[in-house]
């Protein structure tokens, strides 16, 4: 049990985990983002592709893939439990499944730095200076912003989430406070140092993402399109292609070959002696299982689409209520620090308010309704939901600065109307992406659901704990796919030409 572990140390493996995945997923995007972005290396737009079809693929999926390979039933037999025993590797495996889960969001966060820090300035110094020197004193001071962003989204994924610590027996403050919460052993310093972590990692994020989305982009470089083509000798440009395709390889493959490989192994009794092989029929009849889980999956349909009406019905509240720059900005100190806090502190208010703070004759409500996951969602969906209809508002405010001004004298609900015809598709989107995060989350809501109800991410979590056998392999590469696709055909819709 971790719930009675030391403050002291709780604080420190948390900082340890979270400065150790924000330097990692931030530095390996910086240098996927300008390889593909910058240097055009060969198969740009597929390394494009592989790297965001993580984007929206649940982090207890993509621990089931790592697990599958390295855990006590895979190809490289790495047990959790002797992870666990070791402390030194039980946290360098939460550094690296946060990391890879990390890296999609680092990569296009950096992306968007580079795309807005191009202009004709940039343009010239290449060609007078070359590429080295226009990228150490004028793309790298401009990029500040955006890799400080980079590093505090992958910093806060390991301070709010406990799912890939609990695996490990990782004492952080997220795992530690989550434990106090579940066996009733509360204890107020750690549940105060979460909260404070939470608060000044979520205005700090809150702030750089603001800051940064405030800027004006550049409206030559397509929202498509990879950017500038700066020219390399042939042998830097293919060491530099071999590097990030390794590089990616490692992050982006390997745990597809590890679901796909686990799913086929069959272990079997010949002679008295254990033998294990391998076939296509037993991959088939491990993707059959998943209809195992309808119940589940029905729960988690019927979940995240309410949460995600939700979220969408309070961020056209919020965008009507926070028209001034300093409404906008208390909004996103708001949203911030609700994205960064930890999942059991969640847990812990929604508890709360359902069961001690609201009428005893609204009992009914926690333990008969979805209300209470539901509630929680939002501290996840309303944040990305929210910032991401902010930047399609601000790319329709630059482009249409003049005609706007000519709109002035119209009725609110026109312009609302004009906005929300220019950026259909970035509606959909946004919902589509909502759902996909609602649908993946777990720390969220994961002791408020009602008796009876299972989703499939609480599913995949209490299987996971027994290691990845060949049904749980099956459902991960169902919902990796899911995800996967959803990436790509948001991607795909993306407008080209705007």
């Amino acid at each position: 049990m971790q719930w009675d572990v030391s403050i002291g140390q709780a604080t420190l493996l948390t900082l340890l985990i979270g400065l150790s995945v924000g330097v990692l997923a931030t530095l390996v995007a910086l240098w996927i983002s300008l390889a593909t972005f910058w240097f055009r290396i060969a198969g740009s737009r597929v390394a494009v592709g592989l790297i965001s079809s993580f984007l929206l693929v649940p982090l207890y999926v993509q621990a089931t893939a790592w697990s599958a390979g390295f855990g006590s039933n895979g190809w490289f037999r790495l047990s959790q439990v002797d992870a666990a025993k070791a402390p030194w590797l039980g946290v360098a495996s939460v550094v690296w499944i946060h990391a890879c889960a990390a890296l999609p969001y680092c990569f296009w966060i950096v992306t968007l730095g580079l795309r807005r820090a191009h202009d004709p300035a940039v343009d010239q110094a290449l060609v007078e200076l070359g590429p080295w020197f226009s990228l150490r004193q004028q793309i790298l001071p401009r990029l500040k912003p955006w890799l400080l962003g980079s590093f505090l989204f992958a910093f806060a994924s390991v301070q709010y989430d406990m799912v890939v610590t609990n695996l490990f027996q990782t004492p952080t403050l997220c795992e530690s406070v989550y434990q106090q919460v579940q066996f009733g052993r509360l204890r107020s310093v750690p549940i105060l140092v979460a909260w404070s972590l939470s608060i000044l990692c979520g205005g700090a994020l809150a702030t750089s993402v603001f800051l940064s989305s405030a800027h004006k982009s550049n409206p030559g470089v397509a929202v498509g399109s990879l950017g500038s083509n700066v020219r390399l000798s042939s042998l830097w440009h293919q060491g530099l292609s071999l590097a990030i395709w390794g590089l990616l390889s490692i992050c982006c493959v390997v745990p597809w070959l590890n679901l796909v490989s686990r799913m086929g192994w069959r272990s079997s009794m010949v002679d008295g002696r254990g033998e294990r092989s391998w076939s296509i029929a037993e991959c088939m009849d491990s993707l059959g299982h998943v209809q195992d889980f309808r119940e589940e999956f029905g729960w988690s349909l019927q979940l995240s689409l309410w949460a995600t009406g939700l979220s969408m019905v309070l961020c056209v509240l919020l965008m009507g209520l926070s028209r001034d720059r300093y409404r906008m900005a208390v909004v996103f100190a708001v949203l911030g620090c609700m994205f960064t806090t930890p999942g059991p502190l969640i847990n812990l208010l929604i508890g709360q308010l359902l069961n001690r703070w609201m009428p005893s004759s609204l009992s009914f409500l926690s333990d008969r309704t979805l209300l209470g996951p539901i509630m929680a969602l939002q501290f996840r969906v309303l944040p990305i939901m929210f910032g991401l209809l902010w930047i399609i508002r601000q790319q329709y405010l630059q482009r249409y600065v003049d005609l706007l001004r000519l709109e002035g004298q119209l009725p609110v609900w026109m312009r609302w109307y004009s906005w929300i015809k220019y950026s259909q598709w970035g509606w959909v989107i946004v919902f589509w992406i909502g759902f996909s995060i609602a649908y993946g989350d777990l720390a969220s809501y994961l002791l408020v659901q009602p008796p009876g109800v299972t989703t499939v991410a609480m599913r995949m979590f209490d299987l996971l704990h027994y290691g990845t056998k060949n049904r749980e392999a099956g459902l991960a590469v169902v919902l990796a796919l899911f995800g996967a696709l959803s990436s790509l055909a948001w991607l795909r819709v993306v407008p080209r030409d705007r």
